[in-house]
């Protein structure tokens, strides 16, 4: 293996796995609901608008995340695209860059902490997982913030062995970029682990550079000029609101739904962790082992467990849970998966065995996934199973070698696994999900009609994704407020109606009926609300004949 991973090799090598997993999709997917359509939305309008300080979905402020993503998706779309595209792919090319920096950055600590060899298989291995793919494919903040808090403990990773001002450099960078991206997530990895370190080891002097004037001072440059023009700007509501109904919720009850029991996290980690996580038992079992017998392994386990355990526990205990709240510490995780690779086969085999099992179930929960997109929601259950054939095979082939105690091919079939369930879940499976597509087959409807996009829209589906695909000015109202907007002068407009949120009022149906000249139906489901239903698309007062 070192031959491969000489040089610049072994960390190109490690972008470009992380690069083609994230990119699955990337074109084809439509913007999704409902965060990555915000998001993309208040981007979207800081560029229609010039002002790139507030962040606002249509007339409405978003004090919830810091401004950094939305800066970093304007450099995308400025440069690749136009904001009058409409093409989601821009907006998520700053997430791409987040997972390549993410496993980069696994790859640079990691030398410092296992090995060359041990590093290159477990940032290859965190870069083909199933969870940092789809982040990367997601234009919001989860991406680069862990692309930033593992740049922070790879920095960290550094000084604990020797490094100096650069790498304390590089550590505050990573703070204050991370504060950008989502306020306090990064410097609490890393200050909980510093805590953690400093308990266990009772000591400190490891830490002296982080005092170095100029990188404090830095971060504080990165952070504060936006967080002082937006407080500024909102008359102080930002982080009023941030902290007070974002934040504080969060930490007391299931915010927004999304709450889950202690064990929430773990019990998803089969899954969203593979294929690293064939090899994560092997990797703590070793670590355990390293640290009885003090070897001279035994300060990177501390230092990895001091990364990885109270950052997850801090997730598994907060009353709302999402599963990409924990890939932070996935890094971490990683890395003692690929210490265990480069080991196999190793003394014991129950730490193997355990792992193979969970990733076999992984596997298996993975699959189910291919196949159900495509039967339930698009072409057909034969296709899914096709596409499944695709990524079990050499997830299959990984856990038999591993089994087997082959390193390069168990790694050449890991990353292969992982690459091929990015493939075919969300390369084809989702794209082909039709049912599931309605703001963007909505958008394709009223192509078809001949509408312009200079007539105004009213919509009753009041997805973000419909404003994202049809433009700022679209109108989301309830179905009830329909006969009081609708103009009178008999210029030409546009009513979405969603089925499944219509009621029953006659007065209501006859103003959508009046002057409608041009009507297409939707059927699908709606996966935010858990409903089936039926967009009913209508053109009312056509300037001409309308198909």
């Amino acid at each position: 293996m070192d031959r491969w991973i000489a040089g610049w090799r072994g960390p190109v090598i490690v972008c470009l796995i992380a690069f083609a997993c994230a990119v699955m999709g990337m074109f084809t997917l439509p913007p999704l609901d409902r965060d990555e359509s915000r998001f993309a939305q208040a981007t979207a309008q800081m560029i229609e608008t010039g002002d790139f300080v507030r962040i606002e979905f249509q007339d409405e402020p978003r004090h919830k995340k810091p401004v950094g993503i939305h800066w970093l998706q304007v450099a995308a779309v400025t440069v690749f695209s136009d904001v009058d595209d409409r093409g989601i792919w821009a907006y998520r090319i700053p997430s791409v860059l987040g997972v390549m920096l993410a496993a980069f950055a696994a790859f640079w600590g990691g030398q410092r902490l296992v090995g060359r060899q041990a590093a290159f298989a477990g940032s290859v291995l965190f870069a083909a997982t199933v969870l940092l793919g789809i982040e990367g494919g997601i234009a919001k903040t989860d991406a680069m913030l862990c692309g930033l808090t593992t740049l922070s403990m790879a920095a960290l990773a550094h000084l604990r062995t020797g490094g100096g001002r650069k790498s304390a450099l590089v550590f505050w960078l990573a703070i204050g970029g991370g504060i950008l991206i989502k306020g306090p997530v990064t410097p609490m990895v890393a200050g909980l682990a510093i805590l953690a370190l400093l308990i266990w080891e009772r000591r400190a002097g490891w830490l002296k550079p982080l005092a170095w004037w100029p990188g404090p001072l830095l971060a504080v440059a990165i952070a504060a000029p936006w967080l002082i023009a937006v407080q500024l700007a909102t008359d102080g509501a930002f982080l009023r609101e941030a902290m007070g109904e974002d934040l504080g919720p969060k930490l007391v009850s299931g915010h927004e739904r999304h709450g889950g029991w202690p064990g929430y996290h773990l019990l998803l980690l089969p899954a969203l962790f593979f294929p690293a996580v064939l090899f994560l038992v092997p990797g703590i079992a070793k670590g355990v082992t390293a640290l009885r017998q003090n070897t001279d392994f035994a300060p990177a386990v501390r230092f990895l467990l001091a990364w990885a355990i109270p950052t997850w526990l801090v997730f598994e205990f907060l009353p709302t849970k999402l599963p990409h709240y924990v890939l932070p510490a996935y890094p971490a995780l990683a890395l003692l998966a690929g210490w265990a690779l480069v080991s196999l086969p190793g003394p014991r085999l129950w730490p193997r065995w355990v792992s193979i099992a969970l990733a076999g179930f992984g596997a298996l929960l993975l699959s189910a996934v291919i196949v159900a997109l495509p039967a339930v929601y698009g072409a057909g259950a034969l296709l899914g199973a096709g596409l499944a054939l695709v990524f079990l095979v050499p997830a299959f082939g990984a856990v038999f070698e591993a089994g087997r105690g082959r390193v390069i091919p168990a790694l050449i079939l890991s990353v292969a696994a992982g690459f091929a369930w990015h493939a075919a879940a969300r390369g084809v499976a989702v794209m082909t999900a039709s049912d599931v597509r309605l703001a963007d087959r909505a958008r394709m409807a009223l192509s078809q009609m001949g509408t312009s996009p200079e007539w105004p829209v009213w919509s009753t589906y009041t997805e973000p994704s419909l404003v994202f695909s049809l433009g700022t000015e679209t109108h989301l109202v309830e179905f009830d407020q329909l006969p009081g907007l609708l103009p009178a002068d008999g210029s030409p407009y546009i009513t979405i109606e969603d089925v499944s949120r219509s009621g029953d009022d006659i007065a209501v149906m006859e103003a959508l009926d009046a002057n409608s000249c041009a009507v297409r139906e939707i059927p699908g489901f709606n996966y935010s609300r858990g409903d089936e239903t039926v967009l009913i698309v209508r053109l009312h007062n056509c300037p001409e004949a309308q198909p």
